[in-house]
């Protein structure tokens, strides 16, 4: 039986010619039992699906109704009636008055998940969209900065910053400084990626010369400041967004503070209502200074950087248990403190048994099973700023991230080293150092801005076992970055060494950063063993 011949829902609905052409309008299907809501304000959409929270009815007749009862009145919107048309004005209004009562005045704010906010940024600095990316439920695509070329200085100058005379100067001369290196190193990257990696007789010139362009920015990319301007779309849904713009309505910085304002002030074009209660909120504005305060007078300064980029401090007691108990739950009809108390005299044969099972038909594709998120770890990950951009993207796990700054000194991308530059490489980096010294005592916050992605960073994240399997299956890969690639074949290390049976539910790839990097583009054994011979060499 095919779709179009399935039948219709045991309660489905029926409707009228006139309430067909209505729906017609609003939802992909008018028969099936699956179907998308379209065209209709992002208001009154939440609406829709707020009605059906508590009505018997349908999302269709409830949607029939609103719209013939006069509750909420909608059109197709501009393409049929125009911005000014009063019906849609009217519809608005309605949709305002039942966020009004049901949202602000008795605080349901889960309808406001229903309304979906989609912001373009441009002009942001790197640092505002790593803080606008904490948002743990927003969807966000950033410019790159291992594909496209920065223009040289294009970059944020914080207001704080720029009403001091003095610091300025160190600043934007520092921002200035590593421009120019960027700049510099650009075409010379080019041809040493040339030299080294000549151009197949079978490639078209054009193809093989994005790929060296994209090589030398992703070489590069560790010389540029965090101030540098980017791009980013952001999607949120309204309570989401609420939450992130009083978030950046509280931060020390004033760059956040404005894209605060500027997020609020055009969402609310799209979700007045439910955007009410995003304000500056004291709590928010007012702790962090306070409790740093407290870490400088708690904390004597320490400035030596950890020989271990990933240290695992804490893991679930017992984990492996925990692990099994919850494998075995899922199946059985035992209460989990009657698996759990026989679990726990299971023999590391029986537990192994277990994990082998739950894993043994799993394809490379497969996401593994739920059990696995049962296992909790804490890990502390000292990282450059660059991997750091993309590691931040798994965020289904808990992360506490520390303020940048080069107190933990930087990492220099091998290509750099190899192609001569390593010098030229180092001197950018202490024109940072020194400015950021200067800045810092005065402005913790803003002298974030002048630190190069190269400089390494802290942060803590708490992850449970099926992020992690996640995490380093996707980021351990050979086409992935070496910076990256090395804290997912250690984390991995780390966990094996706390314990080999989760290990076993990890998949890694050790292959070599710069060796795997060229294994599909160097077909022959011979290159590939060449070059290894050069580079241990």
């Amino acid at each position: 039986m095919t779709m179009t011949d399935a039948p219709r829902p045991q309660n489905a609905d029926t409707y009228t010619p006139e309430e067909r052409a209505i729906l017609k309008k609003h939802v992909t299907d008018i028969d099936s039992n699956i179907y998308c809501v379209k065209n209709l304000p992002q208001e009154v959409v939440a609406v829709v699906f707020a009605y059906v929270s508590r009505s018997p009815l349908s999302f269709r007749r409830n949607l029939v109704k609103l719209l013939k009862g006069g509750d909420v009145v909608v059109t197709d919107i501009i393409d049929v009636y125009g911005e000014d048309d009063a019906q849609l004005r009217q519809a608005k209004e309605k949709a305002q008055a039942f966020h009004d009562k049901w949202v602000v005045g008795y605080g349901h704010s889960s309808v406001a998940e229903h309304a979906d906010i989609k912001f373009a940024m441009e002009d942001v600095s790197i640092i505002a969209t790593k803080i606008i990316e904490d948002n743990r439920l927003g969807r966000y695509t950033e410019k790159s900065t291992r594909y496209v070329k920065f223009d040289k200085q294009h970059y944020h100058k914080p207001e704080a910053l720029m009403r001091d005379p003095e610091l300025a100067k160190v600043y934007e001369e520092a921002c200035d400084a590593l421009f120019d290196c960027y700049e510099e190193l650009y075409p010379k990257m080019c041809e040493f990626i040339r030299k080294e990696m000549p151009k197949p007789a079978d490639m078209k010139e054009r193809p093989y010369e994005a790929s060296v362009h994209a090589k030398a920015c992703d070489t590069i990319r560790y010389i540029l400041p965090a101030s540098t301007y980017t791009m980013l779309g952001c999607s949120m849904n309204a309570r989401v967004a609420e939450h992130a713009i009083t978030k950046l309505l509280s931060h020390p910085v004033e760059e956040m503070r404005a894209i605060g304002e500027k997020m609020l002030g055009e969402g609310r074009k799209i979700c007045p209502t439910l955007l009410k209660h995003a304000a500056r909120n004291e709590h928010l504005a007012e702790t962090p200074a306070d409790v740093r305060k407290l870490a400088q007078e708690l904390l004597p300064a320490d400035r030596e950087a950890t020989a271990r980029p990933v240290v695992i401090v804490h893991i679930d007691e017992d984990a492996e248990r925990r692990l099994v108990a919850g494998i075995l739950y899922e199946q059985s009809e035992l209460s989990y403190e009657q698996v759990y108390g026989r679990v726990k005299g299971f023999t590391d044969a029986q537990l192994q048994e277990v994990v082998d099972a739950y894993v043994a038909k799993k394809g490379r594709f497969d996401w593994p099973g739920r059990a696995l998120e049962h296992v909790r770890i804490t890990s502390d990950i000292l990282m450059d700023y660059g991997a750091y951009r993309d590691i931040q993207r798994h965020r289904m796990n808990t992360q506490t991230t520390q303020l940048h700054t080069t107190t933990h000194g930087y990492d220099i991308p091998e290509e750099i080293v190899h192609a001569g530059f390593k010098e030229r490489f180092e001197e950018a980096m202490r024109v940072a150092a020194d400015a950021f010294e200067r800045i810092t005592a005065k402005y913790p916050w803003h002298a974030q801005y002048v630190v190069p992605l190269a400089y390494r960073k802290r942060t803590l994240f708490t992850w449970n076992l099926r992020n992690i399997e996640h995490f380093i299956r996707l980021r351990s890969t050979p086409q992935g970055h070496t910076s990256y690639r090395r804290i997912a074949q250690q984390l991995y290390d780390a966990v094996e060494e706390k314990s080999p049976l989760l290990a076993r539910l990890l998949t890694v790839d050790k292959d070599e950063y710069y060796l795997g990097r060229l294994k599909s583009e160097l077909k022959t054994e011979e290159k590939l063993e060449a070059i290894k011979e050069k580079h241990k060499a």
